[in-house]
């Protein structure tokens, strides 16, 4: 039960620290910050709210996750950058 509290106290800071960084001006950084408050946001409710701490196959999905993330963070770097040079 502490986990959860402690997960959940974490999504609030984080919610928190988005909303802050959202009125701030980051310049080109502001869609890099959110991406990755996001990525960890997900990342804690994947982890405890959907037991996949639990699970067998965690070790595949710690590779997996950074994996699709990586590819996901590619396309959208590569289209970034074929609006940013039209």
């Amino acid at each position: 039960m502490k986990s959860y509290i402690f997960v959940w106290l974490c999504l609030v800071v984080l919610t928190g620290v988005a909303v802050s960084v959202a009125g701030m001006d980051l310049a080109g950084w502001s869609v890099a910050v959110a991406m990755v408050i996001a990525f960890v946001k997900s990342g804690l409710i994947l982890i405890y709210f959907m037991h996949l701490k639990e699970e067998e196959g965690f070790r595949l999905l710690r590779w997996m996750i950074p994996g699709v993330l990586a590819i996901l963070i590619l396309f959208i770097g590569l289209t970034f950058l074929d609006v940013a040079f039209r």
